[in-house]
């Protein structure tokens, strides 16, 4: 059987890399389809990525450009990419999956960090299945479908099509790779993490997002608060009172981001643990963040295994920013600290309530895997504890495991295509 993915960007690679490899240790035909003018930030992929798959077929595909061509040059029966539907739509695309699908090709969609949550439910009259990580959050897809362009509903999507085998539950193909992260000591040497320290691992915020909040109170570019502004003047102006005791609160006490990381370096300290920070250079992240600890790692390079995969496997901790990485550490069996920032994007956003409104037993808050906490309070939490008053509890592990990440066996990438097999061989 023939295998196309759709390998357009790095963190496609990143997502799909351990499915890649489980196509080709079956005996499978893969072919990759790049993009070699990728020109978002930090995602164009180079020829060593694919270096991983020798035995893939590498094929030329620009962002936009039809899929339908080398599709069938090459003999492929599925294509493969994370969040299909929403990248079909971003490529301009989706009118030809019609005649992708006249030419024997079926579509599959895996998920992108329990993104699907909020994915556009028009996607089901395109992709032949689409895959979740857990059957919670399937059931939260079907409930409540939470994308603002949605205005059916799934009673008159039931009765045209049927959805439960046009969906499967798989887990997460991406947290797979934490399988290829065998050598601990080869991870910290390649990194230069001391051996034997403690980790703590910071995940800074995101700051070169066009948030308000984060430009204004925590920022020092006027580029980016005029970009804000002009961007999101609706945020802005909801946002113009906590954006005011923010501007407020540091006249007088200073960078609130500085004074957080203070309070976490100090915690690593009394931890005697080494403070690591990932980051991207696209994050734009202040001048003063290399004032905390020499560990910044800032490459993105790695795709099999990933660099975030490689560090949260070391880890001991980690802090985030209400970051995917909740769910890394989760299925790492890593205790994470959620910092919860007024969010970049408004509250009818409609993944809200559930991923960002950080309620006790939701997605950022639930007890004995991950704590919340907003930024001044960071402060008050880590001032007189260690590293142990940060502790995975199993039970708890486990439901949050089930809830939001399916399974955590590694093996979700062998369920996606057993999937595409049975459907492969019922076809045939």
């Amino acid at each position: 059987m023939t295998l196309a993915f759709l390998a357009s960007r790095k963190g496609y690679l990143k997502v799909m890399g351990s499915l890649i490899q489980a196509a080709l240790d079956r005996g499978h035909r893969v072919v990759l389809l790049r993009d070699p003018a990728q020109k978002k930030p930090g995602e164009a992929t180079t020829d060593a990525d694919f270096r991983a798959w020798p035995g893939a077929t590498l094929v030329d595909c620009g962002w936009g450009d039809p899929l339908r061509p080398p599709l069938t040059a090459h003999g492929a029966q599925a294509l493969v990419g994370p969040s299909l539907h929403w990248v079909l739509q971003s490529m301009g695309r989706v009118d030809e999956a019609a005649e992708i699908a006249r030419a024997g090709v079926r579509l599959y969609s895996v998920d992108y960090a329990f993104e699907t949550v909020t994915s556009d439910p028009a996607g089901y009259r395109v992709v032949d299945v689409t895959f979740y990580q857990s059957a919670f959050q399937r059931e939260l897809h079907w409930s409540q479908p939470r994308h603002r362009a949605w205005t059916g509903d799934f009673v008159t999507l039931r009765r045209e099509l049927d959805l439960g085998s046009r969906s499967a539950v798989s887990g997460s193909t991406m947290l797979d790779q934490r399988a290829r992260v065998r050598d601990l000591e080869a991870v910290r040497r390649k990194y230069g993490i001391p051996a034997r320290a403690p980790v703590v691992l910071f995940m800074p915020p995101k700051m070169a997002v066009p948030d308000p909040w984060r430009t204004f109170v925590w920022g020092d570019s006027w580029r980016a608060r005029r970009d804000a502004l002009l961007s999101r003047p609706a945020a802005a102006g909801a946002l113009a009172a906590t954006i005011f005791v923010g501007l407020l609160d540091r006249r007088r006490h200073g960078n609130g981001y500085r004074r957080l990381l203070e309070s976490v370096r100090r915690f690593c300290e009394r931890s005697e643990a080494v403070l690591v920070v990932k980051s991207r250079q696209k994050n734009e992240d202040p001048a003063f963040l290399r004032d905390f600890t020499p560990h910044i790692v800032e490459r993105d390079e790695d795709v099999f295994p990933y660099t975030s995969i490689e560090l949260m496997a070391i880890a001991d901790l980690c802090i985030h920013f209400q970051s995917g990485a909740v769910l890394e550490a989760a299925f790492c069996g890593v205790p994470s600290l959620s910092v919860k920032l007024p969010p970049p994007y408004d509250r009818d956003n409609p993944a809200y309530e559930e991923l960002w409104d950080a309620e006790p037993g939701t997605f950022h808050n639930w007890e004995g895997v991950v704590w919340s906490a907003r930024p001044g309070d960071v402060t008050t939490l880590l001032a007189e504890g260690k590293l142990d008053a940060f502790a995975i509890e199993p039970r708890a592990r486990r439901a949050y495991v089930e809830r939001y990440l399916g399974f955590d066996d590694t093996a979700s990438s062998e369920r996606v295509l057993d999937v595409i097999e049975r459907r492969a061989s019922r076809a045939g």
